[in-house]
């Protein structure tokens, strides 16, 4: 019997809820120094915010992208109903999607505080709410990541694997996307569907960095 997602979900949320800080801050570290090299030629690059717990620390790696000159960019919840963006899921008259906004400043991004439905820190709200912008990179988070075939699992809600199409129909390609996967997200394999978009590159909590492309 194939295994599902949400079957094994919860069991990877709760050991990464219970990684001791010191050990999220190495490997955060350690992630950071194999990212430095692999960013130098891009130059519009997408980060997001940790959630505090379970994930790698991206605050340094925020810092490291205003420090050497990138455009850095943040992405926002939102759906469909409010953006008025397209819908692009069947059977359904809105969902949740992911806007991306340009940072200007880093204390522009250490000024943001946890708001909305899962309580991330997120950029203001802009109206119009803005197309996928044209990105060189996208680093993305999950739960689960398999090392086989750049397969990434993520929280359930698809923001990610829509927001890859989004841009797809909007610009024609998708950026690089690097997966930043902590030791203990990394599993033999993750179940996949027909819309769920691998990863190009996953760069792992002990520093190495893989290649799927």
């Amino acid at each position: 019997m194939r295994v599902t997602k949400a079957a094994i979900r919860p069991g990877l949320k709760k050991l990464l809820r219970e990684i001791p800080n010191a050990s999220l801050e190495l490997q955060s570290a350690l992630i950071l120094r194999a990212l430095e090299p692999t960013l130098e030629d891009h130059t519009k690059v997408a980060c997001y915010m940790d959630m505090e717990r379970g994930e790698v620390r991206t605050m340094p790696i925020i810092s490291h992208l205003f420090a050497v000159g990138k455009q850095v960019y943040l992405p926002r919840c939102t759906n469909t109903r409010i953006s008025g963006h397209a819908v692009l899921r069947q059977g359904v008259e809105s969902h949740p999607h992911l806007t991306f906004h340009q940072m200007l400043s880093l204390a522009q991004v250490q000024a943001l505080k946890p708001q909305g439905k899962y309580q991330l820190r997120e950029p203001a709200l802009e109206e119009p709410h803005p197309l996928p912008p044209e990105l060189d990179v996208v680093m993305v988070p999950g739960v689960a990541f398999s090392l086989a075939n750049g397969a990434r699992m993520g929280h359930g809600a698809g923001f990610y694997d829509d927001f890859i199409q989004r841009t797809l129909h909007t610009h024609g390609k998708r950026p690089l996307l690097i997966g930043l996967a902590l030791k203990e997200q990394i599993v033999p394999e993750v179940p996949t569907e027909a819309h769920d978009h691998h990863m190009d590159c996953i760069i792992c909590g002990d520093g190495s960095v893989h290649w799927f492309r």
